[in-house]
């Protein structure tokens, strides 16, 4: 079935989920997975209050997906053991519910992985996939990877994901974004008949959000109270703002962990340059050249084609998925200058982030003093007490209870305090 942007609202009750059902959401990347998270994670009481359960305390459900697949986020890092596990036990204990988790990196499944998730969550579930142009998709995805790390210039990363034999470190990526296979794939797990495609497009925005609500059963606009801001709507960046990350991570990411540059970068600099800076007239829109358009657009009508064979439920229109993008004989992939209000921007982000840490500091610092200071005027208490009631045996020295504890807390919480600091 084939749902246009015009005949969503006629359609809307044959989208809704049977109760109880549990949605999985796998992305792809860059079709609005952030904003749809933002807007779970904001209204998690009014979602529960309307029948559906968004599991969890986190922005998005990224730990568990990896945890369960067995893959890590960053490089030198490991799953989140037990991440799965726990958020499995939480939507076990819901027994009246509809459940929604998911996250992008659920794409990134291989058909055994796939089927590992049918078996493990069973006939209740929904397999979720948000598809966009393939070709308007791609710069897109540049720019998220660079703020994720990547140094690759734009044009030679895009030679090397559109390129039939990519190199080994970009063929797994070409893969992961392959929408004909992934969605093949999980129907092939999951049934056609438990898979629904959306097909996000600017000319129609509400249809996103409208699709989960009626999925759902959630009245129609909830999703759109939720606030969002430059990260949680995860904007596009301009080709100065991406090379400006592009320079910082050349020269930062091999002396940072992942997690260090999770908090100096990714989480610090961009976001500040996202939330607070709008691109202006100095900043340049990233734009294909024609071979790559080409490339892209040849690619997409395949992957059209596989996901109309697949036999799963379409909500938009299928064939925008194939259109052609703007392309230009002119277009800027690089650029050695990038604007100084970008610039600043991104060092005020590493300040207030500095910052932000004195404080957490500062006021870790007064909660050990203050529970030092309680811990020895419970030990002098505790020591006069024992004086009265045991007077015939003075000079007896040992530890109380009460001792033991003020500096078991302390310590406690001066391991937090070092843990804070380096999660920032």
């Amino acid at each position: 079935m084939s749902t246009s942007a015009g005949q969503a609202d006629s359609q809307a009750e044959s989208l809704e989920l049977p109760e109880r059902a549990l949605l999985l959401h796998i992305g792809l990347m860059k079709t609005g997975t952030t904003s749809l998270q933002n807007a779970a994670a904001a209204l998690r009481p009014e979602l529960l209050a309307n029948g559906v359960r968004y599991p969890g305390k986190t922005f998005n459900h990224r730990s568990a997906v990896n945890d369960f697949m067995g893959h890590s986020w960053g490089w030198g890092t490991t799953p989140v053991h037990g991440a799965w596990r726990k958020l499995r036990a939480e939507i076990d204990r819901d027994t009246e519910n509809r459940i929604w988790i998911g996250h992008e990196f659920g794409a990134n499944a291989d058909d055994a992985t796939a089927a590992r998730w049918r078996e493990e969550l069973g006939e209740r579930a929904h397999v979720v996939v948000t598809l966009r142009s393939y070709g308007a998709l791609l710069p897109s995805l540049w720019q998220q990877m660079t703020k994720e790390g990547e140094t690759a210039g734009f044009e030679p990363w895009l030679r090397g994901v559109l390129s039939d034999e990519p190199e080994s470190e970009l063929s797994s990526f070409r893969d992961r974004i392959d929408q004909g296979r992934v969605v093949s794939r999980w129907a092939e797990a999951f049934g056609a008949q438990n898979v629904t495609v959306v097909v996000v497009d600017k000319s129609t925005p509400a249809l996103l959000f409208d699709a989960f609500e009626s999925m759902l059963g959630l009245e129609p606009g909830l999703l759109s109270t939720a606030k969002l801001n430059g990260r949680s709507s995860n904007r596009g960046m301009s080709l100065e703002e991406a090379e400006l990350f592009r320079a910082l991570n050349k020269r930062m990411r091999p002396q940072l962990t992942w997690l260090e540059y999770c908090k100096w970068l990714r989480d610090t600099e961009s976001v500040s340059v996202l939330n607070r800076r709008k691109p202006g007239k100095h900043d340049t829109k990233l734009v294909l050249p024609p071979w790559a358009a080409e490339v892209a657009h040849t690619r997409a009508e395949r992957y059209v084609e596989q996901v109309r064979e697949s036999g799963v439920r379409v909500v938009g229109d299928l064939a925008l998925l194939g259109a052609e993008v703007p392309s230009s004989d002119e277009a800027r992939l690089s650029s050695a200058v990038v604007p100084i209000d970008a610039a600043v921007e991104a060092i005020l982000g590493v300040v207030r982030q500095g910052r932000r840490d004195e404080e957490r500091l500062a006021k870790a610092r007064e909660e050990v003093s203050r529970l030092e200071e309680e811990a020895a005027a419970r030990r002098k208490a505790d020591a006069k007490a024992a004086k009265v009631a045991k007077p015939g045996k003075s000079g007896q020295s040992g530890t109380t209870v009460a001792d033991a504890s003020g500096r078991e807390l302390v310590r406690a919480l001066g391991s937090r305090v070092k843990r804070r600091v380096r999660r920032g």
